[in-house]
C-alpha cells in the first residue's frame, strides 16, 4: 500500500466531493454529514460508525451513526473488551479487515458480535481505524460494517485507508475552531471585568489574556523571569495549587510583588472553565500605588516607611514595635525620623498630609 493507488473514476469523484465538504466543517455533525453517505458508497456498507475525541477533553470517543447507536450508546463501559478497539490501538492509523483483528478467533465467540445480535444488528463484518496524532493524542474513530456474507473486498479497505487523512484533518479543524471559540468566550468574560487577567495552564503556559495583563507583565517582569509570557514563580504557584484539595482562600492564592512604592498583586482561582478538558487558573492582576505621595516616599527608608504604615493605621509605637519585633527606643527614632524628613510635628499632621491626593 506504499505506491499510489489507483482508483476508478467514480471512486475518486466520490472522494473529491469528500474532501471539497470537508473544508469548511466547523461541528463534528459537519463531518458526520459530509462523509458518512459518501463512506457507505465506497465501501459498500450497511453501517457507518464514526468516533470523535471528545471536545471537553475528557476520555473517550463521543460516537455517530445513523443505524449502529443501539450497540454504540454504552460503548466505553465494554470498548477494552472489543476485538475492534483492542487491534484498531495497537495499530493507528491503519484501516484493519476483520480477520486482521480476530487474528483467528471466531467472530461470533466475541463479545461484539454477541452485543451486536442482542440489539438486533448483525454485524458480520467490519473495517475500522482509530485516529491518532502525535502528541495530540487520539482524535477519532472509523467503523464501518456489513451484515451480508460477503466480506469487504480490499479495495474497499484501501479506498477507506486512502480517505483518513482527510477525516483526521477535519477532526483537527473542529478540535481548533473550538478552542478559538473557548478563547474568544473567556476574553468577552474577562473583557467587562476592571484590571488584567490571564488564564494559566498548570505545567503549560497562558491560554488567553488581556492587553493590559501583557502591559503589567511587561512592566513588572525582565524577560528573564518569564516561561512562554508568564512569570516562573507564578507558573511554579498553580502548579502547586493545582495538587491542592479545595479552594484555596484568597490570601493563600495570592502573590504580591514590590517595586518603588508600588505592588502588583495577582490572584489565582480555579476557573468554571475547562481547556481541553483541563484544570484552568484564573489570574487577576492589579497594580496598586503606594498610599503615600510620591515625593514623601522616595525620602524614607525600608524601615521607615513599614512604621509609616503603622502609623496611618493609627498603631501605636509599642505595638509597632512587636509587630516588627524591635526596641521600643528604635520604634522611636523612627518615628522622629520620619517627622524630621517630612516637617511634620505629629501623627495627625503626618498622615494627612502624607496620602496620596
Amino acid at each position: 500500500m506504499g505506491r499510489a493507488l489507483k482508483f476508478a473514476s467514480r471512486e475518486q469523484g466520490l472522494i473529491s466531493e469528500m474532501r471539497s465538504g470537508l473544508i469548511e466543517v466547523q461541528s463534528y455533525e459537519d463531518i458526520h454529514t459530509v462523509i458518512a453517505d459518501v463512506l457507505a458508497q465506497l465501501c459498500g456498507a450497511d453501517h457507518i460508525a464514526l468516533g470523535f475525541a471528545n471536545l471537553d477533553g475528557s476520555a473517550g470517543l463521543e460516537w455517530m451513526t445513523r443505524t449502529a447507536m443501539p450497540l454504540l450508546k454504552d460503548y466505553p463501559e465494554w470498548a477494552l473488551r472489543c476485538f475492534v478497539f483492542q487491534a484498531t490501538m495497537a495499530q493507528p492509523n491503519i484501516v484493519l479487515s476483520g480477520p486482521q483483528m480476530l487474528r483467528g478467533q471466531a467472530l461470533e465467540d466475541t463479545e461484539t458480535y454477541q452485543r451486536s445480535r442482542a440489539v438486533d444488528l448483525n454485524l458480520r463484518h467490519v473495517l475500522a481505524a482509530l485516529l491518532m496524532q502525535g502528541q495530540q493524542g487520539l482524535k477519532g474513530g472509523i467503523a464501518v460494517y456489513r451484515e451480508t456474507q460477503r466480506p469487504f473486498p480490499l479495495q474497499a479497505q484501501r479506498l477507506l485507508q486512502e480517505v483518513t487523512p482527510d477525516i483526521k484533518g477535519a477532526v483537527s479543524s473542529v478540535q481548533r475552531f473550538y478552542s478559538l471559540r473557548l478563547e474568544n468566550d473567556l476574553l468577552k468574560t474577562v473583557s467587562a471585568e476592571p484590571g488584567a487577567t490571564l488564564f494559566v495552564l498548570p505545567h503549560r503556559r497562558d491560554i488567553v489574556r488581556t492587553h493590559a495583563a501583557t502591559a503589567l507583565l511587561e512592566k513588572w517582569f525582565a524577560p528573564h523571569e518569564l516561561h512562554h509570557g508568564v512569570p516562573r514563580a507564578w507558573m511554579e504557584w498553580v502548579n502547586h495549587l493545582s495538587t491542592q484539595e479545595g479552594t484555596p482562600d484568597a490570601e493563600k492564592a495570592s502573590l504580591v510583588k514590590g517595586l518603588d512604592g508600588k505592588t502588583l498583586q495577582a490572584t489565582f482561582t480555579r476557573s468554571p472553565v475547562r481547556w481541553n478538558g483541563r484544570l484552568l487558573w484564573e489570574v487577576r492582576i492589579v497594580e496598586h500605588s503606594h498610599w503615600m505621595r510620591a515625593d514623601w516616599l522616595q525620602l524614607l527608608t525600608d524601615k521607615e516607611l513599614e512604621v509609616a504604615d503603622c502609623l496611618k493605621q493609627g498603631a501605636a509605637n509599642k505595638d509597632i514595635a512587636n509587630k516588627f519585633n524591635r526596641s521600643l527606643h528604635t520604634v522611636r527614632e523612627h518615628v522622629k525620623a520620619i517627622f524630621i524628613k517630612t516637617g511634620v510635628h505629629s501623627r495627625g499632621e503626618f498622615v494627612a498630609q502624607a496620602r496620596r491626593s
